[in-house]
């Protein structure tokens, strides 16, 4: 897919701001797509799970089978998550996402982290000395492909506005922006991703100070002996009540659709319902501006002796935090939501702003 992506429109612009993310279809090259799916499904490691039958997608991974590698990079912990990182400095996958849609970053947020290769089909870890590792895959390299497998729905099952809200949260890592596409086709009810609109301003307004993201995740640098790291994001009291009055948005489409939505949107994966039985397979990336990546890593994080696990890997493997980092210094472009987004941003929330007689949102 040679054809460059058109710039976003001013309207598309102020439909980001105003709901915290943006739909946009056929998107990704289809011989990529299907390139991702092979690489899928020859990196299952799994006793259980059969490309060739879809039976034995259904209604979970048996418990016996439910394992990850202590790295994360290949990671079915869940009952119906499979979680395949291992691809995520893969030059195909990079070209595939971030690549492809990176003009619009630097629409967004004009000077953007670069992602890097570091790995390929023949060698899955040049060097020993992977960039991947908990939390420095933003903006180097993709979250990896996370997959949610289908089950039978039941008089009992959830709705997908329910199960989204009770699985509802803010990623803590300080990424401006989040690009997540589908692989394959997810119909409605197939486990899409669900946004709740407007949420990306919820804890701004109880917060302010949350504006600069850097500053405000509160960042556990990788341990000494076991390279496990994390952030965390604190949280008001209640913050999630709001959602009640929120109808959370379901992204479901076809193959090459993407969905951007902000970094401190809340989200949710919903359950799978899909019959005939389909995997929902999406792709993810964390886009950050350089001069937030450089002041939340820069002289804070000093990689450890190996890849540092998600932290529900490394809560299985009850592995220790170090003590958190101190805080960078205070941003200098303001206290605002979107005072260091780009400048075509910022004209449109002045724009928007003064629509809305100065009310600030």
């Amino acid at each position: 897919m040679d054809t460059a992506l058109a710039a976003l429109s001013t309207e598309e612009i102020q439909q980001f701001i105003t709901n915290g993310f943006l739909v946009k279809r056929k998107i990704l090259d289809p011989k990529l797509c299907a390139a991702a799916r092979d690489r899928l499904w020859a990196g299952n490691s799994s006793s259980h799970l059969r490309r060739d039958d879809p039976k034995t997608w259904v209604n979970g991974i048996p418990e016996a089978d439910r394992q990850s590698t202590p790295d994360g990079m290949n990671d079915r912990t869940g009952d119906c998550a499979w979680r395949l990182r291992e691809l995520s400095g893969d030059e195909d996958m990079i070209d595939l996402l971030p690549r492809r849609v990176f003009p619009w970053f630097e629409q967004l947020f004009g000077e953007v982290v670069t992602p890097e290769v570091s790995s390929s089909v023949a060698d899955p870890d040049p060097r020993g000395s992977r960039l991947r590792g908990w939390p420095v895959w933003g903006g180097k390299e993709l979250r990896g492909i996370y997959c949610v497998l289908p089950k039978e729905r039941t008089s009992s099952s959830p709705s997908m506005a329910d199960a989204a809200r009770a699985g509802a949260h803010i990623d803590p890592e300080p990424m401006h922006l989040v690009v997540s596409g589908y692989i394959d086709k997810v119909p409605q009810g197939g486990g899409g991703i669900a946004l709740f609109p407007g949420s990306h301003r919820l804890l701004y307004e109880a917060e302010p100070g949350s504006a600069d993201i850097a500053r405000y995740s509160i960042l556990h640098p990788p341990h000494p002996d076991n390279s496990a790291a994390a952030f965390v994001l604190p949280q008001p009291p209640g913050l999630r009540d709001v959602l009640a009055d929120i109808e959370p948005f379901e992204f479901f489409g076809d193959e090459g659709d993407v969905v951007l939505w902000h970094g401190r949107m809340f989200h949710s994966a919903t359950p799978n319902y899909s019959n005939p039985p389909q995997i929902r397979q999406m792709i993810t990336y964390d886009a950050y501006k350089k001069s937030v990546y450089d002041r939340t890593y820069n002289g804070r994080y000093v990689k450890g002796p190996q890849p540092s696990p998600p932290p529900s890997v490394g809560a299985d493997y009850g592995l220790e935090l170090g003590p958190p980092a101190p805080p960078p210094e205070p941003r200098a472009e303001g206290a605002g939501l979107w005072d260091d987004w780009s400048e075509a941003v910022r004209a449109v929330v002045a724009m928007t702003s003064e629509a809305r007689c100065g009310k600030d949102f």
